[in-house]
């Protein structure tokens, strides 16, 4: 009956702390920010196409990522030591991005969009009674090879979204597009909730990948000193707001965007 007990209460102080996952940012006034350097590596990762600013408050137009926009993973791991799994947390705001999208009455267009994360200032937010999780930061940069791809990017696919851009209500959808991670590239799919409010375009969600398929190896031995599930879970919670000036870079080839 103790080690049921002890056991019991183990789990339970493993998983009372756990981090939840990210949600829907609150909406609020924001300005937006400044313009980076056309030098700035997550820039040049996400080139922004060479459309025009509106004045308009409308949802077409291109939307750019906002200060606020967070984006990690959550893996979950077990320890030799211990006999409850955790789920390992981490998290990073230095991401930079823009979607480019056209409305119609119940629907938007999404024509095209790039999101790119800094995997290099990815930091673990979890507990880990008796451990350090930020230990197992560079770690995991390692096994990112973030020396050499620095980001992970996903790049929408042209679709049409069942969505009321009149609404400020939240709303669920599932956006599909490339993913590239370690400088490998693999069909992904993220399910969403998105709220258009106060002019600012917000979402949140996950996808939940096979690392192995992009070159990622984590430690699978039973027996070791930590074992990881390679289906790893990406979120993000996304502040969007409507570009209000015109564009300078182009697509992601340095080619003009051409019109639909």
């Amino acid at each position: 009956m103790v080690a049921v007990l002890g056991t019991a209460g183990a789990i339970t102080l493993l998983y009372h702390g756990r981090v939840q996952p990210l949600g829907l940012a609150q909406a609020g006034p924001r300005s937006p920010a400044a313009s980076p350097s056309p030098d700035d590596p997550l820039t040049l990762a996400c080139r922004r196409p060479a459309v025009p600013g509106t004045g308009t408050t409308g949802v077409a137009g291109l939307w750019e990522t906002e200060r606020g926009s967070i984006a990690g993973y959550r893996a979950h791991e077990r320890f030799a030591e211990l006999t409850s799994p955790h789920e390992a947390v981490a998290r990073t705001d230095q991401l930079s991005g823009w979607v480019l999208v056209a409305a119609g009455n119940a629907s938007i267009q999404i024509q095209t969009g790039c999101i790119a994360v800094d995997v290099r200032n990815l930091n673990s937010v979890d507990e880990l009674p008796g451990f350090n999780t930020a230990d197992r930061d560079q770690s995991a940069r390692d096994m990112l090879g973030s020396r050499s791809h620095p980001f992970v990017v996903f790049e929408p696919y042209p679709s049409t979204i069942a969505v009321d851009p009149a609404s400020a209500a939240v709303q669920h959808i599932q956006i599909s597009g490339d993913l590239e991670i370690s400088g490998v590239t693999k069909p992904a799919r993220f399910a969403l909730d998105v709220r258009l409010q106060n002019s600012q375009l917000t979402a949140a969600g996950s996808t939940t990948v096979p690392v192995g398929d992009f070159g990622v190896q984590v430690p699978e031995e039973v027996g070791g000193f930590v074992q990881v599930d390679p289906h790893i879970t990406l979120e993000v919670s996304l502040i969007l707001l409507h570009s209000r000036h015109p564009a300078v870079a182009a697509n992601q080839d340095g080619s003009p965007l051409q019109p639909s």
